[in-house]
């Protein structure tokens, strides 16, 4: 597996080597990685006027596995108007099929005019949401988001975000272990470690940059045996239950009540799998009043019984 780092001119220096020290970090703990820095010439100027030379050229033909990365760059909308990043642009066009892409801050503009975002929901920088709405109306660009994946394509909000991608990436690639050791190497704060109450649940409901429903989702996690009330979650991020339910079913698509069972559901499942507890046990250590209302929920989000969920994990 080779990833392709994908430079042109004004490249930001943070959205490249962000992500590159991920997989560094990845690669020296044991996965199998190749890394290349690949660009139209031999020679870039980044934005700010760090030099790199020596460069590869642009592969003629990539194996399915390979990863390409796209960079954003500064003053995007001219960067990408150049004579180099027009090549790079017809290159994608030509090598790229259902490699998986990785794209940081606007390097989902250039990934948009390759048309590797045709029919595809992505994100990209803050600044060039409603530029890239106007101009490539086939895709679905969202914004609040720290990454979108859709397919074969990975894009993220820009800058530091795309460290929370390349985390991601890594996490569900090559294992939850690898993530988490990568991220405390980095000493960044990870989205999704061994500690989250339920990593798909955690992940997926995370992707939104308000601070206060962030709030509120620490307490919920770091509490999972507790039953909080609208209330008591809007106080905690100093909003109205009102406002509190239209931000989650903005930023989530759930309601506060909902999450608050996915996250218990979550942590349930890792007791399941984990432990020998009872079925009982595991109803009261996830907060509920009984465990006949904990089979009627956790049946109704996993669509199995928590027995039948233990079994698949008995040998």
């Amino acid at each position: 597996m080779t990833i392709y780092f994908v430079l042109v001119p004004d490249t930001l220096p943070l959205d490249f080597a962000g992500p590159l020290q991920v997989f560094l970090e990845a690669r020296r703990l044991g996965v199998s990685l190749d890394i290349k820095y690949v660009s139209a010439s031999t020679h870039f100027t980044f934005d700010g006027g760090l030099q790199l030379n020596n460069l590869d050229t642009l592969p003629t033909s990539l194996q399915s596995e390979d990863i390409i990365v796209l960079p954003g760059c500064n003053n995007a909308v001219s960067a990408y108007a150049t004579d180099a990043a027009q090549k790079t642009i017809r290159w994608l066009k030509l090598v790229v099929s259902q490699q998986t892409v990785l794209t940081i801050c606007s390097g989902a503009l250039i990934a948009a005019k390759a048309g590797l975002l045709n029919g595809k929901s992505c994100t990209t920088h803050y600044q060039l949401i409603d530029k890239m709405r106007t101009a490539f109306p086939e895709s679905q660009i969202l914004d609040n988001r720290i990454f979108v994946e859709d397919d074969n394509v990975i894009s993220s909000a820009g800058i530091s975000s795309g460290i929370d991608m390349a985390l991601y990436y890594v996490s569900s690639r090559f294992g939850e272990h690898i993530g988490a050791q990568v991220a405390q190497e980095m000493l960044v704060y990870f989205r999704r470690t061994g500690q989250d109450p339920q990593l798909s649940s955690w992940l997926q409901y995370r992707n939104h940059m308000h601070r206060g429903i962030h709030k509120i989702q620490d307490e919920i996690c770091n509490n999972v045996e507790k039953n909080y009330s609208l209330e008591q979650l809007a106080n905690i991020a100093c909003l109205s239950q009102r406002q509190l339910s239209r931000l989650f079913s903005l930023h989530l698509g759930i309601s506060p009540r909902e999450y608050l069972q996915q996250i218990k559901v979550g942590y349930a499942k890792q007791l399941l799998q984990h432990s020998n507890h009872s079925v009982e046990h595991v109803a009261q250590s996830c907060g509920y009043s009984s465990s006949r209302q904990f089979r009627r929920i956790f049946a109704k989000i996993v669509h199995q019984s928590p027995q039948q969920f233990r079994q698949q994990y008995t040998h």
